[in-house]
């Protein structure tokens, strides 16, 4: 099996990701999402996340969760919309170092799970993803995973498994408009 590279954003969103590129590829997972806030958020989130991997016998890497990085990427956009310019570098920002850690484990392709969300643009999603690829060397899988009923899948499959299932993308501005993004 090929290997690849798949950027989780939360232990739910992975398991219909993973079901689906398991049949094709080796993943391995990284967790890299310095948007996630408060730390108790971005501690539950990273538990579920590893908790799924391990019980697959995947393997699992944690990035660096610095959130002032993310917040310096998203600085001057916090007004915007969900969905809007803010969501976007927080795209580029985050699929970026999986780019770049793709490239540092030899894994030559990378994807993420972000697209099986109603509430984010595959569009989006993948043109951040080709254009880390193309600078850091290495391939993006481009999905949307939330087609053939992906994301109604993924709630069925993490509810089974008993997750943690979160009501906003993770970063505070998304908290407070209580929006799900």
């Amino acid at each position: 099996m090929k290997r690849l590279l798949l950027h989780v954003c939360c232990g739910p969103c992975s398991t219909e990701v993973i079901e689906r590129l398991a049949l094709e590829y080796e993943p391995t997972l990284l967790f890299f999402n310095p948007n996630i806030d408060p730390p108790e958020e971005y501690e539950r989130r990273l538990g579920e996340a590893r908790r799924y991997a391990e019980e697959r016998g995947l393997e699992f890497v944690k990035g660096e969760h610095d959130h002032g990085e993310w917040l310096d990427a998203v600085n001057g956009l916090e007004e915007e919309p969900e969905g809007g310019k803010r969501c976007a570098a927080c795209f580029e920002l985050r699929l970026t170092a999986a780019a770049r850690k793709a490239k540092e484990f030899g894994i030559g392709l990378f994807t993420t799970t972000l697209t099986i969300s109603p509430h984010k643009s595959a569009n989006m999603v993948n043109e951040a993803g080709v254009r880390a690829a193309r600078d850091a060397g290495v391939k993006f899988l481009e999905a949307d995973f939330k087609k053939k009923d992906g994301f109604k899948k993924s709630l069925d499959l993490s509810k089974e498994a008993g997750m943690y299932r979160q009501d906003y993308c993770g970063c505070e501005f998304s908290r407070r408009r209580g929006g799900i993004t």
